[in-house]
């Protein structure tokens, strides 16, 4: 009996300390996993409530970019931006390499000097010897103001007409001045972006009144050409010198020299 009384005290020992353990075990563990809840709440920031509510206001994108790096935000708002470069304005910028697809209008002031072989000894061609029977006549070319019409039809290739307006009386006839229409075409040589030769090939129709009972008609016709250095300091404007040579057939046949400085202003 003794030793039946032993073994039963010893089992009983045997399940109550089996039990305590097991206890012990499992609060232990609960322990645990409640410290690592708190660390884990501990690291993650909090989101404030109207923050949230502006994220869900903002759209669907706005929460993804603002868990973007800083530098990849400021790269996507680089790439989104609306903003576009202004286009060339209509009147000013740099000079063009050439003048197509834009009309000018210009004006030009000059004068030169002219030589007159006389068809007929009646003719009188205003020299100022006052030899009135002198087969060959020179003087100063009258004061002329010239305005021009032009378009660039081409690169290299502009269509012109030119009004020639006589300031000062022509010396062949007293209280005439000059008019001339002279249409052609000019060549640009080169296509330098400020400097630019050109030269020009012309049909001159020349009106200058003479009374009816002269020996001299009135209307005359002939060619031209003229060489100039224009200066363009913007897009639409443009400085030039000119040296021009003009001969008449009609009346008489006659050599006009002209030098002249001009100014001229383009669109668009």
């Amino acid at each position: 009996m003794r030793y039946l009384r032993r073994l039963v005290i010893f089992l009983s020992m045997m399940v109550v300390v089996s039990t305590v353990a097991g206890k012990s075990a499992h609060a232990q563990g609960n322990n645990q996993d409640s410290q690592q809840d708190s660390e884990a709440d501990r690291s993650v920031p909090a989101v404030a409530p109207d923050s949230a509510e502006t994220a869900e206001a903002a759209g669907p994108g706005t929460a993804e970019d603002e868990a973007r790096p800083k530098h990849k935000r400021r790269a996507k708002v680089a790439e989104s931006g609306t903003e576009e470069p202004a286009g060339p304005s209509k009147f000013g910028g740099p000079a063009e390499r050439n003048h197509r697809l834009q009309t000018g209008l210009s004006l030009m002031p000059g004068s030169g000097y002219r030589l007159i072989v006389r068809y007929k000894e009646t003719q009188s061609c205003g020299d100022p010897s006052g030899i009135a029977d002198k087969p060959i006549c020179s003087r100063r070319l009258p004061t002329f103001l010239d305005f021009q019409l032009s378009f660039g039809a081409l690169s290299r290739v502009d269509f012109i007409v030119d009004l020639r307006f006589g300031l000062e009386q022509d010396p062949a006839v007293k209280g005439s001045h000059q008019f001339a229409v002279a249409p052609g075409f000019r060549f640009w040589l080169d296509q330098e972006i400020a400097f630019k030769f050109y030269t020009t090939l012309q049909f001159v129709y020349d009106y200058t009144y003479f009374p009816p009972s002269a020996s001299t008609p009135s209307s005359d016709f002939g060619m031209r050409n003229a060489n100039g250095l224009m200066y363009d300091p913007i897009r639409n404007v443009g400085f030039f010198i000119q040296f021009g040579e003009t001969l008449g057939f009609r009346r008489w046949f006659r050599i006009d020299l002209d030098v002249g400085l001009g100014a001229q202003i383009r669109f668009p």
